[in-house]
């Protein structure tokens, strides 16, 4: 478990310097809600003009494709230290725009393992004011694509979301010993069933 430093245990400019950095996150979140009502505007228009399957389908792909690609970038570091490359992903958290912008409630990594728990999530809250989760979900599953860039070895849970219901999100990304199957690099119509805009229409249609 992250330990929790107290805010009397910083240095002055410690302080000054996440006072500082909490107004930017803030601001930087706020622009990002904003991208993300263009960008349901534009999807509504697409599946208005093409079919919402056709159109979705095709979305998460893309999503799905930019992301692994974006965990690639990634790959060198794990090939060369997979265990030390896990640690500071699970260190950028805390110190990044994760941290301040998207309520990191519990982390904790242990042998391999990095749990996340996350509450505080843009895009539900986007998706809800909207009442687009099923074109917002399929941002949220290629999480699991980036995962899959940054080594063949690294696979990911997604147990928990918010759009499909829940009070928070939880993701394990996990270190196996050996590569894992390389049909998780691929978008699939069965990973959209169990994560990502087909998960949503069941709950929808019943």
């Amino acid at each position: 478990m992250r330990d929790i430093r107290p805010w009397d245990d910083l240095r002055l400019k410690e302080k000054r310097e996440t006072y500082e950095r909490q107004a930017l996150a803030w601001e930087y979140r706020e622009l990002s809600k904003e991208w993300l009502r263009v960008y349901v505007r534009m999807v509504r228009a697409l599946t208005e003009a093409f079919g919402e399957e056709e159109v979705l389908d095709i979305l998460e792909e893309v999503w799905w494709d930019l992301q692994y690609e974006g965990g690639r970038t990634w790959r060198e570091d794990f090939e060369e230290d997979p265990e030390g490359a896990l640690e500071a992903m699970f260190q950028r958290w805390h110190e990044g725009e994760q941290s301040l912008t998207s309520g990191v409630y519990d982390v904790e990594l242990e042998e391999g393992r990095w749990h996340v728990l996350v509450l505080h999530c843009k895009q539900r809250e986007v998706a809800l004011e909207l009442g687009a989760r099923k074109i917002i979900i399929s941002q949220c599953m290629s999480d699991l694509a980036a995962v899959r860039g940054w080594c063949p070895r690294v696979v990911m849970a997604f147990p928990n979301a918010q759009l499909r219901g829940d009070p928070y999100c939880y993701q394990i990304r996990e270190l196996r010993d050996e590569a894992c199957d390389p049909g998780l690099d691929h978008w699939s119509r069965e990973l959209s069933e169990a994560y990502g805009w087909r998960s949503i229409r069941k709950l929808e249609e019943g």
